[in-house]
């Protein structure tokens, strides 16, 4: 009898040895795993962002626009027609404090002419007052030859101008009113902020995808 219960001992004492074995196992193999990175709440990595195509409008406008949400539905439209995918914003504010500096996207990836040539890096070079090329590409890819001048209503680094260089709010066509345009043949400053016009003369818009 006694030798009956050494060996039950015995089978029992192996028997927790193993689960303990087992659940070293099992602990050890959490470890390599977090260690790894198999964490379910590790950070996923980033998709790397695209190019985003920016183009000036082959359409012309007075300076009564209709607004900066009205000026955004232009170049988005005018993107479809071009068969260009995504959504675009205008380059223009307003007198609500609307801008590009507080309403685009940021991208880290170039912006690019419909032709393929860059125009900056990513956004921090946009907003620094130099373009690597002048934006003078339309959205069907086609070179503009005439009307160079750009509404806008903002400054090289994205930000509203004083608001009376805003054609009251884009909504008026007035040769007694003024509104800041840039030149789309420029790279300086003058890309966005060259003068003022009369609100009642031509201009196009700059668009960029979003």
């Amino acid at each position: 009898m006694r030798a009956t219960k050494a060996g039950k001992r015995g089978r029992r004492d192996r028997v927790r040895g193993a689960e303990k074995a087992g659940a070293a196992l099992v602990v050890a193999l959490g470890l390599v795993f977090i260690a790894c990175g198999e964490n379910p709440m590790a950070p996923t990595e980033t998709v790397p962002s695209k190019d985003r195509t920016v183009f000036v409008t082959s359409a012309i406008f007075t300076g009564a626009i209709g607004g900066v949400s009205a000026a955004n539905r232009a170049c988005t439209d005018l993107a479809i027609a071009a068969g260009l995918p995504g959504t675009y914003r205008a380059w223009l504010s307003d007198i609500k404090g609307l801008a590009p500096s507080l309403t685009f996207t940021r991208p880290e990836a170039p912006f690019v002419m419909t032709s393929g040539v860059r125009v900056a890096d990513h956004w921090a070079d946009l907003v620094d007052g130099t373009l690597n090329n002048p934006i003078v590409i339309d959205e069907r890819g086609a070179q503009a030859d005439s009307v160079p001048m750009v509404w806008t209503g903002t400054d090289p680094h994205g930000r509203p101008v004083a608001s009376d260089a805003m054609c009251h709010g884009w909504m008026s066509a007035s040769g007694d009113a003024h509104g800041q345009v840039g030149g789309f043949d420029e790279i300086g400053n003058g890309w966005s902020a060259l003068q003022t016009n009369e609100c009642d003369q031509p201009g196009r818009l700059y668009c960029f995808q979003q």
